[in-house]
């Protein structure tokens, strides 16, 4: 078990920055922000605000989704500058938060054997040197899941030194089989679990171990979120479905069955990476569910080309009594180096609000957008060839759960 303490500020980028005193900032902030979203049309099932926390009783949590930071393997193509500028560049974008999460795909190490045979287009193999611990800790990232396809890329010794490298660097790692991860956040005790649909982790399949990592959790601390890296990938797995996906022949879970159990057990929120796309997401029990927060940098691997060129930050405000209290999504976009900037059309908030009201999804979240911004929308979808994904279709088969 691993516990840190986080001595963030709150700090929402479309409300400006605050400064000290923290007590007064947070109260004055969260209530500016519940004037902005009651007006907004933002599902309120997912946003109680009956009583208004104190201070010390609120974390706000940034979370995205797949992180790249190219390869060094088997040859090296890293430009000069690139740490120092790419550290800069995700921390602007990111600005802050009480506890910034993200999904780390690839290896920290300097271990030279994979255990892929790579095929262009198909398996990769990635292979970052393990300074870039210290890039990633820089731009502001405290969490990282390290349950997901690439965690092996370069076998145990790959994953030791992964580990070991975030770790020196100060931050947390999620997802190693049957870990709770213990955070100290302020007045507040994270437990952060990991899943993915490999058996070399914690298996999503696994009904048992969900039940005994969640429930365990719950009785560690005080709010449970859970990771889950599972589904298709690509343009064609935008949409929420209720049945297993398959992925080049692989199964890869039912993530909508697999996170409506999570919060039937206790997580007060379920975070979903690894389809590379953006999908909708749902307000169950009160609890929010992001079924994909797509890619954050892709550097000289991920595509952006159609549904990949554009992405999120999701922003949660969670408070010691296990209200979600608010939420928000920063839109981004990819540069021509496949890293993120803030993207000023917002085009993810119009995606994600079609795909949240697809079946299965219950329809409970609405993000503000700009009515005059629709068109450019519309104009996205049909040059990124979507128009058609997002056409509501007879609905999948529902699960037991």
């Amino acid at each position: 078990m691993v516990s840190i303490l986080s001595s963030r500020y709150f700090n929402n980028k479309h409300m400006g920055a605050f400064r000290r005193p923290v007590h007064l900032v947070v109260l004055v902030a969260l209530g500016l922000f519940f004037s902005i979203t009651s007006r907004s049309g933002i599902a309120q099932s997912c946003q109680n605000q009956d009583v208004l926390p104190t201070a010390s009783d609120v974390v706000t949590l940034k979370a995205v989704g797949d992180i790249v930071l190219g390869s060094d393997w088997p040859e090296t193509h890293y430009p000069s500058g690139f740490e120092e500028q790419t550290q800069a560049q995700l921390k602007r974008v990111l600005g802050s938060a009480d506890v910034v999460f993200g999904n780390f795909e690839g290896t920290l190490t300097t271990h030279s054997v994979s255990t892929k045979i790579v095929q262009s287009g198909t398996v990769f193999a990635f292979r970052m040197p393990p300074r870039f611990a210290r890039l990633l800790r820089g731009a502001g990232f405290d969490v990282l899941n390290i349950a997901n396809n690439h965690t092996f890329d370069f076998g145990e010794t790959g994953f030791s030194d992964t580990l070991a490298h975030l770790a020196d660097a100060g931050v947390l790692t999620v997802g190693e089989r049957s870990k709770i991860t213990l955070h100290k956040v302020k007045g507040v005790t994270l437990a952060w679990v990991g899943f993915s649909y490999s058996q070399r982790r914690n298996d999503m399949r696994d009904t048992a171990s969900l039940a005994e990592l969640i429930q365990e959790a719950r009785k560690q601390a005080d709010l449970v979120i859970v990771s889950i890296q599972a589904g298709a990938e690509g343009n064609e797995a935008l949409r929420v479905v209720d049945r297993e996906e398959l992925f080049l022949g692989e199964r890869r879970g039912n993530v909508f069955a697999f996170a409506r159990r999570a919060v039937d057990l206790g997580a007060d929120l379920v975070l979903g990476h690894g389809p590379h796309v953006l999908r909708g997401m749902e307000c169950y029990k009160e609890k929010l569910i992001a079924y994909s927060l797509g890619n954050f940098v892709g550097y000289g691997a991920l595509s952006i080309k159609r549904a990949a060129a554009i992405s999120a930050i999701l922003e949660v405000t969670l408070a010691k009594d296990r209200r979600t209290v608010a939420f928000n999504v920063i839109p981004v976009k990819f540069n021509s180096d496949k890293l993120p900037e803030l993207d000023e059309n917002g085009l993810a908030r119009y995606l994600i609000n079609d795909l949240s009201h697809l079946s299965p999804l219950n329809g409970t979240v609405r993000l503000p957008v700009a009515t005059d911004g629709y068109a450019r929308y519309q104009v996205w979808l049909s040059s990124a060839a979507l128009t058609d994904m997002l056409r509501e279709r007879d609905p999948p088969k529902r699960s037991a759960n």
